[in-house]
């Protein structure tokens, strides 16, 4: 079969396959003089005829490829996992928290909630009762910015001049 090897390592080989050359592969036991391999752990149609762009087709196949030859390397589809369980834990514990810590830390756009299943009504309402409550920065406050730098810890007046 046709194919151009992106990448390799181990027994394992990511390339871009087919006559049309219009799908991303990792296969194991790639044999370069022969163009054959042992077998094919999974490939990704793009182009014309397929829901996938061809950057997403690679993505898929490179993450899998990751997966494979790299010890350390979390998969995207485990991380997406992990982070919606530790979604669900947070909601469980205190849903009105939950949402406030996700805007506020977390910094959640709104595309990334709706990933994520959260009640957008809530979502927002969390991002939005805020704004109301917000003070000035201040040094009072810790705010040790440029409009405060005289207040910073360890600053005295002969910084300044």
């Amino acid at each position: 079969m046709k194919y151009t090897l992106i990448e390799e390592k181990g027994p394992y080989a990511l390339i871009l396959r087919g006559e049309s050359m219009t799908q991303y592969a990792v296969v194991s036991g790639l044999d370069k003089e022969t163009g054959s391999w042992n077998w094919t752990c999974c490939y990704y149609d793009f182009g014309e005829f397929s829901e996938l762009t061809r950057a997403e087709a690679l993505f898929k196949a490179l993450d899998y490829y990751l997966m494979r030859t790299n010890e350390k390397y979390i998969s995207w589809a485990r991380m997406s996992e992990i982070a919606t369980l530790l979604k669900d834990g947070l909601i469980e514990d205190d849903e009105e928290e939950a949402h406030r810590y996700m805007a506020d830390v977390a910094e959640l756009s709104a595309i990334e909630a709706e990933y994520f299943g959260l009640d957008m009504e809530q979502y927002i309402s969390a991002t939005d009762g805020d704004a109301d409550s917000r003070t000035a920065p201040s040094s009072a406050g810790g705010d040790y910015s440029p409009a405060n730098p005289r207040d910073a810890p360890g600053m005295g007046v002969s910084d300044f001049l």
